[in-house]
């Protein structure tokens, strides 16, 4: 199923990215990100921006969508996501808001419901005011703790030097690459379904090293952010956060103590661009799954790092993976590669005159992961390079935003064993 107002050869453009098995694909015709959750009756239940969606056949089709409400009976007009099934079998969610128009007034909110989705609580913050805080991952543990990662930037963004041709257009490449900013990670915690919340031992403490960022050579080489962390129950009373990184591949780190504290991020063996992962434990079994932007140096450099989305799964707590195929990938027909090597750790980013751009440029980009019995379901945000088309003869500072080129949300369901075919 699919937007009937997109263009027919960007969806033909999408369709060839994606595997034959997969059972179906939504382009640009369900809202995209993780506001996805199995309700008791067996159905799926999708919220975004006050609507709520429901689905018999687990994605397959979708019922009109109707209006979820606050306590209030006024609309929710907030991107509700990161729906989790908390202990007491109640609905939990997530929302980013700004208190004030500063931009340091951004805070994580959390919303119950014991309706299904249909009506909300008041909203409570997550975290201290002001602390310019954005969650990205959130988990609820065997214990019913809910564990929510977050991360927080400080310095400037601006827009890349990087760029490249694109048919007879220059457009930008790479994302992040070129910024004066440093961003570190930490985690949030409940213990009573949300109505208070505390942030992991030692944040904020002179020296306790509770925030999450990469140190290389006991500082001798250098300080490197981390961002946009995502959380799983590896088992009980133990979890691993995933971050993304410049480094070339992603970092992690363990809690042992169901998130009140954290160890010291390590590098993993996966390859990776400056993107964020999707990431769940597979329903029935202790192995993790991780969908995530898999890049080479190579590719980074030529700004061809959010190219394909990547799987992999890990059955010993996120130790090590096995590559198991691209749910997403420009080069899909092409007999695109399932694993990467990962570079040496250093910064990578896209050059500043990059090579030619190949003309079916897509992005698949910022994943997220939910399962209904058997299926896996993958959400995601696609965009052709013609969005980042620029005017050669203006400032960067002054690019258009996206005027000629389609941003939409893609959907796949693919079977969980499909990510098993390789093991």
């Amino acid at each position: 199923m699919s937007d009937s107002k997109l263009n027919p050869q960007f969806l033909t453009q999408v369709e060839s990215c994606i595997p034959d098995e997969a059972r179906f694909l939504h382009i640009g015709s369900i809202p995209h990100g993780a506001g996805l959750l199995e309700l008791r009756d067996g159905s799926l239940l999708s919220i975004s921006s006050g609507s709520r969606s429901i689905s018999k056949d687990g994605g397959l089709t979708w019922r009109a969508s109707e209006h979820a409400t606050g306590v209030d009976g006024n609309s929710m007009d907030r991107a509700t996501s990161h729906l989790l099934r908390l202990k007491s079998g109640v609905i939990g969610g997530f929302y980013d808001r700004s208190e004030v128009d500063k931009p340091y007034g951004l805070s994580p909110w959390f919303v119950k419901s014991d309706d299904e989705g249909k009506t909300w609580s008041e909203p409570v913050r997550v975290g201290e005011p002001f602390n310019n805080a954005v969650m990205h991952g959130a988990t609820v543990t065997s214990s019913g703790r809910i564990v929510v990662s977050v991360y927080k930037l400080l310095g400037k963004t601006v827009w890349e030097k990087g760029r490249a041709l694109f048919g007879d257009d220059i457009a930008l490449v790479g994302h992040h690459g070129y910024e004066h900013f440093f961003t570190y990670c930490w985690a949030y915690y409940s213990d009573d379904e949300g109505k208070t919340w505390n942030a992991n031992k030692g944040t904020g403490v002179w020296g306790a090293g509770a925030e999450l960022f990469v140190t290389l050579d006991f500082s001798a080489g250098g300080h490197y952010r981390c961002n946009e962390p995502v959380v799983a129950e590896v088992s009980p009373h133990h979890l691993l956060m995933i971050l993304r990184t410049p480094l070339g591949r992603f970092y992690q780190s363990w809690s042992a103590d169901d998130g009140t504290s954290w160890t010291r991020p390590e590098p993993t063996a996966l390859a990776s661009a400056l993107a964020p992962a999707a990431l769940g434990r597979i329903p029935g079994s202790d192995d993790l799954l991780i969908i995530w932007n898999q890049a080479s140096a190579d590719e980074i450099q030529r700004g061809m790092q959010r190219h394909r989305l990547s799987s992999a799964i890990s059955r010993d707590g996120g130790a090590t993976w096995r590559h198991t195929g691209n749910v997403f990938s420009i080069f899909l027909k092409d007999g695109d590669a399932d694993k990467i090597e990962p570079p040496a750790i250093q910064p990578y980013r896209a050059l500043e005159h990059a090579p030619r751009l190949p003309p079916n440029d897509l992005e698949g980009t910022y994943p997220f992961l939910s399962f209904w019995k058997d299926t896996a379901i993958i959400s995601f945000m696609c965009r052709e390079r013609a969005f980042y088309i620029i005017d050669p003869e203006k400032s960067v500072d002054e690019f258009p935003g996206g005027e000629r080129g389609i941003t939409t949300s893609v959907c796949v369901g693919l079977p969980i064993s499909w990510f098993y075919k390789a093991l």
